[in-house]
């Protein structure tokens, strides 16, 4: 499959889903968990955003041959969006972090290069960001990539049933989405295409609010409109205002302390 069937199968629904998930994260549960324990310091803040993001994903992404599915890290679990119908595997990550990740010395794959060095191997993005040289010094043992792999999927996403990976990576600015793409990367995680997600991410919420939407169980198919999912944290988060007598979203100070 090349990128663009890739990417032109991926439905706008979807899309608006994924991006749904991530500002119902920052809008609602930070607001929420600021609001309720009124933190001195918000250290662990950015990694609970992820553990939302993680939440959200499995809530309201499920359902019409999409899977979430869940791996270890030591400690640390992560999840995997898995699109039975299109062949696709996701990941979520900062935009930061993916910069971070380009150029560190690891003696063992992180779990992003592990799969788009197995799902992705056949893919070289047209600009590589390494010489030759640093891209040898990086490189990780076949073998461990494919040990690291099965500890990954355990079997659930075969290397052979032709599965590509791709990875949605964001950023924030003073709390709030600021830019979301999904991104195709090689093996080196260079990247070899993109789709922006950010027309989604501002939704009008006056029309949000006129649907009447209800959700039925924890799954949400492609033909359900996603914007209901914004319209219920908008209803939801309206209710939270008034029963706290206070503006949930109204904490900069603690917010803009998230991005330092």
């Amino acid at each position: 499959m090349d990128t663009y069937k890739m990417f032109n199968s991926i439905s706008e629904g979807f899309q608006r889903r994924v991006v749904d998930c991530i500002n119902m994260a920052l809008h609602d549960d930070l607001p929420r968990y600021l609001a309720e324990f009124q933190p001195d310091t918000t250290n662990g803040v950015p990694q609970s955003i992820g553990d939302w993001i993680n939440t959200k994903i499995r809530k309201y992404l499920t359902g019409n041959n999409v899977e979430v599915i869940e791996f270890n890290r030591y400690s640390w679990r992560g999840k995997i969006i898995v699109d039975k119908e299109n062949l696709i595997t996701y990941t979520i990550m900062r935009e930061k972090r993916l910069h971070q990740l380009r150029r560190e010395e690891r003696e063992k794959p992180h779990y992003l290069q592990t799969i788009v060095a197995i799902l992705n191997s056949d893919f070289i993005a047209p600009q590589k960001q390494m010489s030759f040289l640093e891209m040898d010094f990086f490189q990780f043992d076949d073998k461990m990539l494919e040990q690291d792999y099965d500890s990954i999927f355990k079997g659930q996403v075969s290397k052979t049933d032709g599965f590509h990976h791709c990875a949605i990576i964001y950023e924030t600015d003073g709390g709030s989405l600021s830019d979301i793409n999904i991104l195709f990367l090689d093996k080196d995680l260079d990247e070899v295409d993109r789709i922006s997600l950010n027309e989604f991410i501002n939704p009008d919420f006056s029309k949000l609010t006129a649907i009447q939407y209800e959700l039925q169980q924890d799954d949400v198919s492609d033909e359900t409109p996603s914007v209901g999912l914004l319209a219920l944290r908008h209803r939801e988060e309206t209710n939270f205002e008034q029963e706290t007598d206070s503006n949930p979203v109204g904490l900069p100070e603690k917010q803009k302390s998230l991005e330092e």
